[in-house]
């Protein structure tokens, strides 16, 4: 069995080799992709605070145009171009409010008129209510929303109206204001504005780095399935070797818990292996039908049953437990049955 012994040894070694390797490869694979989509993060992230700051700059610069009320017709006349400018990247939602809580102005027009002439209209109802407490507050939640249907209340077409009841997570629209300054530095108003959100694409895939990190998954895990079978094969064929009766548990054992049951089996196996010396040279044989030294016959050597190696003093196969007679011996016959006479 030592050949085997060698034969499954070597295999397991490429084996192990294989898996570590591959392993490897693979958690450095996946440590560059997950390095790969930080950075993507890391970049998205740096992106979103430069649009922040650029709509901080761009509402500071429209309140400083504003100098007196009613407001200028040039302002709004100027934020609404940018914002058709801009619209195919981004939306922008910019409204003044004065400190008496009038509407000055909204870009872009349509959008507040839309709103507006939904708190115009259900004004009283939603007073009542008490959802919005102002104009303001209706303004600051429902613009930008073209999915709110203004007109449920009117049509009778549902008793809870969704724009009621409209929430929006204000983490993805951001929201700013300034105040509003006269010349003389008097508070007129403040000028508000609402940034949709973002809108990121996904990520390009690494098709190459995802093709490798595939493959290197596959030998891993067939490298892995090889040690799982060829570990518990080489413990019950060191067990055989060294004559331990309960070669098959151990299989079992190693193949349940592999590296642990490993462990536990190295520790508790004997010392040495049992040795088969030969009957004429008294030199140590591992198996065949003639001593590879001086020819002398082995057939006696080993279990007729199940071949497993003897020693000259046995009287019965510790394997199998099949008696062991001398080479020549017949097996004892039973007596011929007794005859009655006639």
């Amino acid at each position: 069995m030592t050949q085997k012994k060698q034969i499954l040894r070597r295999v397991a070694l490429i084996a192990v080799a294989v898996f570590v390797a591959a392993g490897s490869a693979l958690l450095a694979g996946a440590w560059l992709y997950e390095s790969w989509r930080n950075r993507q993060e890391h970049n998205r992230a740096l992106a979103h605070e430069q649009r922040l700051a650029e709509a901080r700059d761009y509402l500071a610069q429209a309140a400083r145009r504003i100098v007196r009320l009613p407001v200028d017709p040039v302002v709004p006349a100027d934020l609404q171009s940018r914002y058709f400018e801009e619209s195919a990247r981004r939306r922008t939602y910019v409204w003044g409010m004065a400190t008496s809580g009038d509407f000055l102005f909204g870009v872009p027009a349509e959008a507040f008129a839309r709103v507006n002439h939904a708190w115009d209209r259900h004004r009283q109802e939603l007073e009542k209510d008490g959802f919005y407490p102002d104009r303001q507050a209706f303004l600051r939640r429902l613009v930008g929303h073209d999915d709110v249907d203004f007109a449920a209340v009117d049509g009778g077409d549902a008793e809870t109206p969704r724009w009621r009841a409209y929430r929006e997570d204000e983490r993805d629209w951001p929201l700013f204001s300034v105040p509003i300054k006269g010349q003389d530095g008097s508070l007129l108003g403040t000028l508000y504005m609402k940034l949709e959100p973002q809108r990121w694409e996904a990520p390009p895939r690494h098709e190459i780095l995802e093709g490798i990190g595939g493959g290197l998954g596959v030998v891993t895990g067939a490298a892995g399935i090889l040690l799982w079978f060829l570990l518990p094969t080489w413990v019950y064929v060191d067990a055989r070797e060294r004559g331990m009766t309960r070669a098959r548990l151990w299989f079992v054992l190693v193949f349940i818990s592999l590296f642990v049951g490993l462990l536990v089996y190295l520790i508790a196996r004997p010392e040495q292996a049992r040795a088969l010396p030969c009957p004429g040279c008294g030199r140590e044989v591992n198996g065949g039908a003639f001593c590879p030294h001086c020819g002398h016959d082995l057939s006696a050597a080993f279990c007729a049953a199940c071949r497993y190696p003897l020693k000259p003093d046995w009287a019965f196969c510790p394997s199998c437990r099949t008696e062991i007679r001398p080479a020549g011996t017949m097996a004892p016959q039973d007596p011929p049955a007794a005859t009655t006479p006639a």
